[in-house]
């Protein structure tokens, strides 16, 4: 099921304090990010300012002496609720730094690092949570299936800076493709944030696999005509998707970058440019989380 902006803030009401009821008021139809930080201003982040909430839960985009702030034991509580009482049945996510909650809105955390053999096993007396709050655009891979996948499914990397809208154009490319292409579309879903949007009838999800890991199941044991997953970040995960190129199977991912200049500064972007995988690039814009930019390589 696919849920509004407001239908997600909604969702959250059951997590934070009352003052933060204001945010289902109206006004908010544009909110991104809610920033919750340790004995500091609540600060909610639209795409063109920042704003604020007030004491006594109103929305103010001025900065004053009687801003909301949370202390460190009502983040702990709130935290708390967000695991759903039970922190340690998910460790390993909090150790990567979020969590998920439901219709795949994704909680960044921070605080203390537990470290054990060189490696974050756990974070503890966390100090902050920013809360992305997704939407759906219907149709907003128009522009990217006509001028791109109009006669094939070329491997593609979709760019752009956080919040460039990078997972919501990739949550409809998946849909168009199964929908309207008959293709079928694998999804490694490594956090669990586009299973609870409209994918497409023909679209199997591997919900919580690590992406490497979930590319090699997907080509062994789905048989898909397109692997889509977000954000390559590691040089395993390029090579799965090396092996799922020399496999027959077509990809979509995204990646973490601002223009084809950055992206080849990228090691993972490399290794799968070696190995001839990489048909096209396309470049969000962040203001307008609108195609800026198509490069097809090659050409």
């Amino acid at each position: 099921m696919s849920l509004t902006r407001t239908e997600n803030l909604e969702i959250l009401m059951k997590y934070l304090p009352p003052p933060f009821s204001a945010l289902t008021h109206g006004g908010t139809e544009s909110l991104c990010e809610i920033r919750i930080r340790a004995e500091k201003p609540v600060v909610l982040v639209f795409p063109d300012r920042n704003g604020f909430l007030t004491d006594s839960g109103r929305i103010t985009y001025f900065y004053s002496e009687n801003l909301l702030c949370i202390s460190r034991q009502e983040i702990e509580n709130i935290f708390v609720k967000m695991c759903g009482c039970s922190v340690h049945s998910i460790t390993d996510n909090i150790a990567r730094g979020f969590i998920t909650l439901e219709a795949g809105i994704r909680v960044g955390l921070y605080g203390t690092a537990v470290i054990r053999e060189g490696r974050i096993t756990s974070v503890r007396n966390i100090d902050g949570l920013n809360i992305r709050i997704p939407e759906e655009r219907p149709n907003c891979s128009a522009p990217l299936i006509e001028k791109l996948f109009a006669r094939e499914i070329p491997n593609t990397i979709i760019c752009g800076p956080p919040m460039s809208g990078k997972t919501t154009v990739l949550r409809d490319l998946c849909r168009c493709l199964s929908d309207e292409r008959l293709k079928k579309v694998a999804v490694i879903d490594e956090r669990c944030e586009m299973a609870g949007y409209n994918l497409g009838f023909n679209t199997d999800v591997l919900k919580g696999y690590p992406k490497a890991e979930g590319i090699s199941i997907a080509v062994r044991t789905l048989s898909p005509d397109v692997i889509v997953c977000d954000e390559i970040g590691s040089l395993e995960e390029a090579d799965k998707l090396c092996e799922a190129f020399n496999s027959g199977v077509s990809f979509i991912v995204t990646m973490h970058c601002r223009s084809l200049a950055e992206l080849k500064r990228r090691p993972q972007f490399c290794r799968i440019f070696e190995c001839g995988a990489v048909n096209a690039c396309v470049f969000l814009d962040r203001d307008t989380f609108e195609i800026k930019e198509t490069v097809r390589l090659g050409e």
